[in-house]
Protein backbone atom coordinates (compact mmCIF):
# COMPACT_ATOMS: atom_id res chain seq x y z
CA UNK A 1 0.00 0.00 0.00
CA UNK A 2 2.84 2.38 0.88
CA UNK A 3 4.51 1.70 -2.50
CA UNK A 4 1.25 2.23 -4.36
CA UNK A 5 0.62 5.47 -2.49
CA UNK A 6 4.13 6.70 -3.28
CA UNK A 7 3.69 5.93 -6.97
CA UNK A 8 0.31 7.66 -6.98
CA UNK A 9 1.76 10.78 -5.37
CA UNK A 10 4.66 10.72 -7.84
CA UNK A 11 2.24 10.63 -10.81
CA UNK A 12 0.30 13.57 -9.40
CA UNK A 13 3.53 15.49 -8.88
CA UNK A 14 4.71 14.86 -12.47
CA UNK A 15 1.33 15.92 -13.86
CA UNK A 16 1.38 19.11 -11.83
CA UNK A 17 4.92 19.90 -13.01
CA UNK A 18 4.16 19.27 -16.71
CA UNK A 19 5.07 22.13 -19.02
CA UNK A 20 2.13 23.98 -20.59
CA UNK A 21 1.25 22.89 -24.11
CA UNK A 22 1.54 25.75 -26.63
CA UNK A 23 -0.85 25.31 -29.59
CA UNK A 24 -1.20 27.80 -32.45
CA UNK A 25 -4.28 27.72 -34.69
CA UNK A 26 -6.20 29.59 -37.33
CA UNK A 27 -8.54 32.18 -35.84
CA UNK A 28 -11.54 30.67 -37.62
CA UNK A 29 -11.50 27.71 -35.23
CA UNK A 30 -11.13 29.62 -31.96
CA UNK A 31 -14.57 28.69 -30.60
CA UNK A 32 -14.39 24.88 -30.90
CA UNK A 33 -10.71 24.71 -29.99
CA UNK A 34 -11.18 26.84 -26.90
CA UNK A 35 -13.88 24.42 -25.78
CA UNK A 36 -11.70 21.41 -26.63
CA UNK A 37 -8.77 22.89 -24.73
CA UNK A 38 -10.92 23.45 -21.64
CA UNK A 39 -12.19 19.86 -21.75
CA UNK A 40 -8.64 18.55 -22.23
CA UNK A 41 -7.31 20.57 -19.30
CA UNK A 42 -10.11 19.28 -17.07
CA UNK A 43 -9.44 15.71 -18.18
CA UNK A 44 -5.63 15.69 -18.09
CA UNK A 45 -4.56 18.51 -15.78
CA UNK A 46 -2.25 19.77 -18.55
CA UNK A 47 -2.45 23.50 -19.26
CA UNK A 48 -2.95 24.64 -22.86
CA UNK A 49 -1.61 28.02 -23.92
CA UNK A 50 -3.52 29.00 -27.05
CA UNK A 51 -2.44 31.33 -29.85
CA UNK A 52 -4.88 32.29 -32.62
CA UNK A 53 -4.40 34.35 -35.77
CA UNK A 54 -4.44 34.18 -39.55
CA UNK A 55 -2.36 31.35 -40.93
CA UNK A 56 0.51 33.61 -41.99
CA UNK A 57 0.81 34.72 -38.37
CA UNK A 58 0.63 31.12 -37.18
CA UNK A 59 3.38 30.06 -39.57
CA UNK A 60 5.60 33.00 -38.64
CA UNK A 61 5.19 32.26 -34.95
CA UNK A 62 5.93 28.57 -35.48
CA UNK A 63 9.03 29.27 -37.58
CA UNK A 64 10.48 32.12 -35.53
CA UNK A 65 9.74 31.20 -31.94
CA UNK A 66 10.68 27.53 -31.91
CA UNK A 67 8.24 27.13 -29.02
CA UNK A 68 5.07 25.94 -30.71
CA UNK A 69 4.23 22.34 -29.78
CA UNK A 70 1.30 21.81 -32.17
CA UNK A 71 -0.51 23.70 -34.91
CA UNK A 72 -4.12 23.40 -36.10
CA UNK A 73 -4.79 24.53 -39.64
CA UNK A 74 -5.49 23.51 -43.22
CA UNK A 75 -3.33 20.53 -44.15
CA UNK A 76 -2.51 21.58 -47.71
CA UNK A 77 -1.36 25.04 -46.65
CA UNK A 78 0.70 23.67 -43.77
CA UNK A 79 2.31 21.03 -45.99
CA UNK A 80 3.56 23.65 -48.44
CA UNK A 81 5.49 25.45 -45.70
CA UNK A 82 7.80 22.49 -45.12
CA UNK A 83 7.72 23.18 -41.38
CA UNK A 84 5.82 20.09 -40.27
CA UNK A 85 6.66 16.40 -39.99
CA UNK A 86 3.25 14.75 -39.95
CA UNK A 87 -0.44 15.46 -39.56
CA UNK A 88 -3.53 14.11 -37.82
CA UNK A 89 -6.74 15.00 -39.78
CA UNK A 90 -9.53 16.47 -37.66
CA UNK A 91 -12.19 16.86 -40.35
CA UNK A 92 -13.26 18.94 -43.34
CA UNK A 93 -14.22 22.57 -43.04
CA UNK A 94 -17.29 24.06 -44.77
CA UNK A 95 -17.71 27.48 -46.35
CA UNK A 96 -20.93 29.42 -45.82
CA UNK A 97 -22.35 32.71 -47.01
CA UNK A 98 -23.78 34.55 -44.01
CA UNK A 99 -26.22 37.47 -44.08
CA UNK A 100 -25.63 40.50 -41.92
CA UNK A 101 -28.47 42.95 -42.47
CA UNK A 102 -31.29 40.94 -44.05
CA UNK A 103 -31.78 37.46 -45.51
CA UNK A 104 -30.78 37.00 -49.14
CA UNK A 105 -32.09 34.50 -51.64
CA UNK A 106 -28.95 32.38 -51.76
CA UNK A 107 -25.55 33.16 -53.23
CA UNK A 108 -27.03 34.18 -56.60
CA UNK A 109 -28.40 37.28 -54.86
CA UNK A 110 -24.86 38.62 -54.41
CA UNK A 111 -25.07 40.06 -57.92
CA UNK A 112 -28.17 42.15 -57.09
CA UNK A 113 -27.78 45.93 -56.97
CA UNK A 114 -29.16 46.03 -53.42
CA UNK A 115 -26.14 44.03 -52.18
CA UNK A 116 -23.36 46.59 -51.80
CA UNK A 117 -20.79 45.12 -49.39
CA UNK A 118 -19.55 41.52 -49.24
CA UNK A 119 -16.83 40.65 -46.73
CA UNK A 120 -14.34 37.81 -46.99
CA UNK A 121 -11.13 36.85 -45.15
CA UNK A 122 -7.88 37.75 -46.88
CA UNK A 123 -7.31 35.09 -49.60
CA UNK A 124 -3.54 35.50 -49.20
CA UNK A 125 -3.59 34.69 -45.50
CA UNK A 126 -6.80 32.80 -44.62
CA UNK A 127 -7.99 29.45 -45.95
CA UNK A 128 -11.62 30.54 -46.10
CA UNK A 129 -10.64 33.62 -48.05
CA UNK A 130 -9.13 31.31 -50.66
CA UNK A 131 -12.21 29.09 -50.54
CA UNK A 132 -14.47 32.12 -51.07
CA UNK A 133 -12.37 33.26 -54.03
CA UNK A 134 -12.54 29.77 -55.56
CA UNK A 135 -16.30 29.79 -55.17
CA UNK A 136 -16.76 33.21 -56.77
CA UNK A 137 -14.59 32.22 -59.71
CA UNK A 138 -16.12 28.77 -60.27
CA UNK A 139 -19.68 30.06 -59.90
CA UNK A 140 -19.01 32.84 -62.42
CA UNK A 141 -19.98 35.53 -59.91
CA UNK A 142 -16.57 37.16 -59.56
CA UNK A 143 -16.94 39.71 -62.42
CA UNK A 144 -20.30 40.84 -61.01
CA UNK A 145 -19.27 41.17 -57.37
CA UNK A 146 -15.58 42.06 -57.45
CA UNK A 147 -16.24 45.76 -56.83
CA UNK A 148 -18.33 44.91 -53.76
CA UNK A 149 -15.73 42.80 -51.98
CA UNK A 150 -14.28 43.94 -48.65
CA UNK A 151 -11.17 42.02 -47.61
CA UNK A 152 -10.60 41.50 -43.88
CA UNK A 153 -7.83 39.63 -42.10
CA UNK A 154 -9.66 36.69 -40.51
CA UNK A 155 -12.96 34.83 -40.30
CA UNK A 156 -13.76 36.33 -36.86
CA UNK A 157 -13.34 39.82 -38.30
CA UNK A 158 -15.81 39.03 -41.07
CA UNK A 159 -18.19 37.70 -38.41
CA UNK A 160 -17.82 40.91 -36.40
CA UNK A 161 -18.76 43.00 -39.44
CA UNK A 162 -21.78 40.76 -40.07
CA UNK A 163 -22.98 41.07 -36.47
CA UNK A 164 -22.51 44.84 -36.58
CA UNK A 165 -24.58 45.00 -39.77
CA UNK A 166 -21.90 46.92 -41.65
CA UNK A 167 -21.86 44.42 -44.55
CA UNK A 168 -24.69 42.80 -46.46
CA UNK A 169 -23.07 39.38 -46.57
CA UNK A 170 -19.82 37.65 -45.74
CA UNK A 171 -17.96 34.40 -46.28
CA UNK A 172 -17.10 32.53 -43.09
CA UNK A 173 -16.83 28.90 -42.03
CA UNK A 174 -19.71 26.86 -40.68
CA UNK A 175 -18.02 26.83 -37.28
CA UNK A 176 -18.23 30.59 -36.82
CA UNK A 177 -21.70 30.73 -38.40
CA UNK A 178 -23.09 28.25 -35.88
CA UNK A 179 -21.47 30.17 -33.04
CA UNK A 180 -23.18 33.47 -33.96
CA UNK A 181 -26.30 32.21 -35.73
CA UNK A 182 -28.64 34.03 -33.33
CA UNK A 183 -26.97 37.31 -34.36
CA UNK A 184 -27.16 36.73 -38.12
CA UNK A 185 -29.98 37.26 -40.59
CA UNK A 186 -29.24 33.70 -41.73
CA UNK A 187 -26.66 31.77 -43.72
CA UNK A 188 -26.45 29.24 -46.53
CA UNK A 189 -23.82 26.56 -47.05
CA UNK A 190 -21.82 26.83 -50.29
CA UNK A 191 -21.91 23.68 -52.49
CA UNK A 192 -18.69 21.74 -51.97
CA UNK A 193 -18.14 21.30 -55.71
CA UNK A 194 -17.64 25.06 -56.09
CA UNK A 195 -14.54 25.21 -53.87
CA UNK A 196 -11.94 22.89 -52.35
CA UNK A 197 -13.14 22.06 -48.82
CA UNK A 198 -10.16 22.52 -46.48
CA UNK A 199 -8.94 19.53 -44.50
CA UNK A 200 -8.30 20.71 -40.96
CA UNK A 201 -5.44 18.89 -39.28
CA UNK A 202 -3.26 18.80 -36.19
CA UNK A 203 0.34 19.36 -37.30
CA UNK A 204 3.64 18.60 -35.57
CA UNK A 205 6.47 21.13 -36.14
CA UNK A 206 9.55 19.57 -37.68
CA UNK A 207 12.54 19.27 -35.39
CA UNK A 208 10.58 19.86 -32.19
CA UNK A 209 10.39 16.75 -29.99
CA UNK A 210 6.85 15.51 -29.47
CA UNK A 211 6.27 15.88 -25.75
CA UNK A 212 4.22 13.55 -23.60
CA UNK A 213 1.69 16.39 -23.25
CA UNK A 214 1.38 16.70 -27.04
CA UNK A 215 0.81 12.96 -27.37
CA UNK A 216 -1.81 13.10 -24.63
CA UNK A 217 -3.60 15.93 -26.44
CA UNK A 218 -3.53 14.05 -29.76
CA UNK A 219 -5.06 11.03 -28.04
CA UNK A 220 -7.73 13.22 -26.45
CA UNK A 221 -8.85 14.42 -29.90
CA UNK A 222 -9.93 10.84 -30.65
CA UNK A 223 -12.26 10.69 -27.66
CA UNK A 224 -16.04 10.94 -27.98
CA UNK A 225 -15.96 14.12 -25.91
CA UNK A 226 -13.64 15.94 -28.32
CA UNK A 227 -15.43 14.62 -31.39
CA UNK A 228 -18.78 15.82 -30.02
CA UNK A 229 -17.39 19.34 -29.60
CA UNK A 230 -16.08 19.44 -33.17
CA UNK A 231 -19.36 18.05 -34.50
CA UNK A 232 -21.32 20.73 -32.62
CA UNK A 233 -19.36 23.35 -34.53
CA UNK A 234 -19.83 21.67 -37.92
CA UNK A 235 -16.37 20.14 -38.37
CA UNK A 236 -17.02 16.80 -40.08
Amino acid sequence: MRILLTLSLLCISISAMAEPLLIAAGAGYKKPLTEVYAAFEADSGIEVQAAFGNMQQVIAQTRDSGRIDLVVGERGFLTKTGLFEHFTPLGKGRLVLAYGIRPLGGYQALAEVSVERIALPDPKKAIYGRAATQFLERSGLMPEVQGKLMTLATVPQVSAYLVAGTVDAGFINITDALGIRDKLAGFVEIPADLYDPPVIALAYPEGRPVSAAAKTFADFLNTDRAKAIFAKYGLQ
